[in-house]
């Protein structure tokens, strides 16, 4: 069996992101680095391949892809809207059940549902990474520097 494949509206999961959003308002570029960031820690440790796609400007550039994250823009006039739809829609029909959808949009959702493929909303997949996101924390130890003289007493007992 293939791997599955997440194909992720990037403009639709930054809105759903309280922290993403807020960045997005002053800085766009910014919100899609950090988002892209996340995503890169997230399935860098999963078998999963990660699609990350944009609405696409002649002046963007994509230099934003890592080894987890593949990061496509649309070219206008085509939005991020179709082209995660054509990506789907290209596949093969056995292949389409491999992919999973993370968008909030209607009409992405029902296109990923009557082509076989899984969905998940932004909201849904936001809550896994940031549940991941903390597990992370709670397995890192704080670094705690002791005194010379905590030293000490620890070893004389």
């Amino acid at each position: 069996m293939s791997n599955k494949t997440y194909i992720i509206d990037g403009y639709n999961l930054i809105h759903k992101s309280k922290k993403l959003s807020k960045v997005f308002a002053s800085n766009i570029e910014r919100a899609r680095e950090e988002l892209v960031s996340m995503l890169s820690d997230f399935f860098s440790k999963r078998k999963e391949e990660c699609i990350l796609v944009f609405d696409g400007k002649l002046n963007i550039t994509n230099d934003l892809s890592t080894p987890s994250v593949r990061v496509i823009f649309s070219h206008p006039p085509d939005k991020a809207d179709d082209l995660i739809k054509k990506i789907i829609m290209n596949q093969d029909p056995k292949r389409r059940k491999n992919f999973i959808v993370v968008s909030s949009d209607n009409e992405i959702i029902n296109c990923a549902k009557a082509c076989g493929a899984e969905r998940i909303s932004s909201e849904e997949f936001l809550k896994n990474l940031s549940s991941r996101e903390r597990t992370n924390e709670e397995e890192e130890k704080p670094f705690v520097k002791l005194t010379e003289e905590e030293i000490k007493r620890m070893l004389q007992r």
